[in-house]
């Protein structure tokens, strides 16, 4: 009827239904109000952590590594805790001024942006002259003859198939 999934909907009105009924333009003014004041970043409220990952990539450790040795050095510190994400968030985000350019450089890949990885599989090499499996022969069908097999053309250790 609403053109929105039952659990979406379900979400909403726990979220915004009062205690007698669902007041639309209450939803309404809690959803722009929520918009209009986004949440600092961790690095940018806490100058502490901010120095310290300055710090751990400039020493040419990884962000998994800066993560890890923040909460080891201070166990007990929850303001000294952050996820590797966060710290590539800040790094690629680095346009508003939230990290330095040098520190990008820093990395261990020296990238600025993130590689998506789904382009990865496009540039892979393809077989030249490939025939599709369903163009072969009708005599590879039976492996009658010799050569149609796989195992028949792979030479292994000391020229054994």
């Amino acid at each position: 009827m609403l053109g929105r999934h039952h659990s979406t909907i379900s979400r909403e009105i726990d979220r915004n239904g009062g205690t007698t009924a669902y007041r639309a333009v209450e939803a309404q003014r809690r959803c722009e109000e929520n918009l209009a004041r986004p949440k600092e970043r961790k690095l940018e409220a806490l100058p502490r952590l901010h120095d310290a990952v300055n710090d751990g990539l400039r020493e040419k450790w990884s962000p998994q590594q800066i993560s890890k040795r923040l909460r080891e050095d201070h166990p007990d510190d929850e303001d000294m805790r952050v996820s590797h994400e966060t710290i590539y968030e800040c790094l690629y985000l680095q346009a508003r001024g939230e990290l330095r350019t040098e520190l990008t450089v820093a990395l261990r890949q020296g990238r600025t942006r993130r590689v998506n990885r789904s382009r990865a599989t496009k540039t892979r090499g393809k077989i030249v002259d490939m025939v599709n499996i369903s163009e072969r022969p009708k005599e590879a069908d039976d492996r009658a003859v010799p050569g149609f097999w796989e195992g028949d053309l792979i030479i292994g250790k000391g020229n054994k198939s």
